[in-house]
C-alpha cells in the first residue's frame, strides 16, 4: 500500500463500499468488515466510503467517525489504499470529517461542493483555502465533480485550483481536459475515458462483480481497445436492464444496495436510510432472474 496518493500513483478500480445497517438501522460492523475483505481479495485498487452510494447523506457526524475508525482499522490490516467522501452542508462540518479521517490514517477524501445553494467566487476561493488548511499535507483531496452540487468545474478552473491547492490530486466524474490532476471517471464512461487519459474509475459495479472490471482494466492498460469497447457495449446494456431498480426515481446508494443485492460477491445489505426507502426484495430478485438470462458474462461466479 502506498504511503500516501499523489496525482502520480492514483490509478485503477476503486470500489464505493456501501454503508450496510442492520434491522435496527444501525451501521452493521460485521457485514461491512467482511465486504471489505471480499473486495481486497477480489484485487480492487482501493476502497472509498461515504460518497452517495454510501449514503453519507444520512451519517451524522459521530456515526461517521465510527464508520471511519472500522474502515481504517480494516483497510490497514488487509493493506488497502483509502478514501472517504467528506462532502456536506457547510464547511465546519466537512472540516471535522476531513481532520477525523486524517487523523485515522486515510490517504484522501472526496470533496464535494457545499450543495444547498451557490458559492460565489470570494466564497468558494474560501472554501478551498479552508479545506487545505484542515489536512495535512499529505492528504489527498479529490473534488467530487457531481453535478447534483454548485460550481461544477472544468479544465480551465482546475488549472487555477491545482496551484492553489498542491495536495489536490485528482477528480471524480469531469469530462474535461486538466492532465496534470489524476481524473476517474464511471461506468458510463469507462473506455472512452480511459482512452482520453482518464486514470482509473470510482465503480459501484465492483460490488456486482469486479473480476470483469478488472479484467477490462487489464484490457485499457495493454490497448485492447475493441475487447475494451465490447464491455462497455454489455455494461450499457445491463445498465439500461437495471431501470427496473430505478422505478420512479431510485438513485445512487439505493440503486447501488440492490445491485448488490442480486449478486453472490458481497454480503448482501439492501436496507437504506429513510427517507428513502429500498427497492423491494421482489424487483431485486426479478432483476437477479433478468441477470442470469440476459448478462451471464456479468455474473459473479467466485
Amino acid at each position: 500500500m502506498p504511503e500516501r496518493l499523489t496525482r502520480q500513483n492514483l490509478h485503477g478500480v476503486w470500489a464505493a463500499i456501501a454503508t450496510p445497517f442492520d434491522a435496527n438501522d444501525q451501521f452493521d460492523e460485521g457485514v461491512f468488515r467482511e465486504n471489505l475483505r471480499r473486495l481486497h481479495a477480489a484485487g480492487v485498487h482501493g476502497a472509498y466510503i461515504t460518497d452517495s452510494d454510501g449514503e453519507f447523506y444520512a451519517i451524522e457526524l459521530p456515526e461517521f467517525c465510527h464508520i471511519v475508525d472500522v474502515f481504517a482499522d480494516e483497510a490497514q490490516r488487509l493493506g488497502l489504499p483509502t478514501q472517504v467522501g467528506v462532502t456536506w452542508t457547510n464547511t465546519r462540518g466537512m472540516l471535522d470529517r476531513l481532520q477525523h479521517a486524517a487523523s485515522r490514517g486515510i490517504l484522501g477524501a472526496h470533496v464535494g461542493h457545499p450543495f444547498f445553494m451557490p458559492m460565489t467566487p470570494s466564497s468558494y476561493a474560501a472554501f478551498w483555502r479552508d479545506v487545505q488548511a484542515a489536512v495535512p499535507d499529505w492528504f489527498a483531496l479529490v473534488h467530487y465533480n457531481t453535478p447534483r452540487v454548485h460550481n461544477t468545474q472544468r479544465g480551465a478552473d482546475y488549472a487555477r485550483l491545482q496551484a492553489d491547492v498542491p495536495n489536490l490530486i485528482g477528480t471524480k466524474h469531469v469530462g474535461s481536459d486538466a492532465p496534470e490532476l489524476s481524473h476517474f471517471t464511471g461506468e458510463h464512461a469507462y473506455t472512452p475515458f480511459v482512452f482520453l487519459g482518464a486514470r482509473g474509475i470510482y465503480s459501484w459495479f465492483a460490488n456486482f462483480n469486479p473480476r470483469y472490471l478488472l479484467e477490462w482494466w487489464e484490457l485499457l492498460q495493454r490497448g485492447g481497445w475493441d475487447e475494451a469497447r465490447a464491455r462497455q457495449m454489455r455494461l450499457h446494456a445491463f445498465m439500461r436492464a437495471s431501470s427496473v431498480l430505478h422505478a420512479d426515481g431510485n438513485l445512487h446508494g439505493i440503486v447501488g444496495k440492490a445491485l448488490s443485492a442480486a449478486s453472490d460477491f458481497l454480503v448482501s445489505a439492501n436496507r437504506t436510510r429513510r427517507p428513502y426507502l429500498p427497492v423491494p426484495d421482489s424487483i431485486v430478485a426479478q432483476f437477479r432472474c433478468t441477470v442470469e438470462a440476459s448478462f451471464p458474462d456479468l455474473v459473479w461466479r467466485g
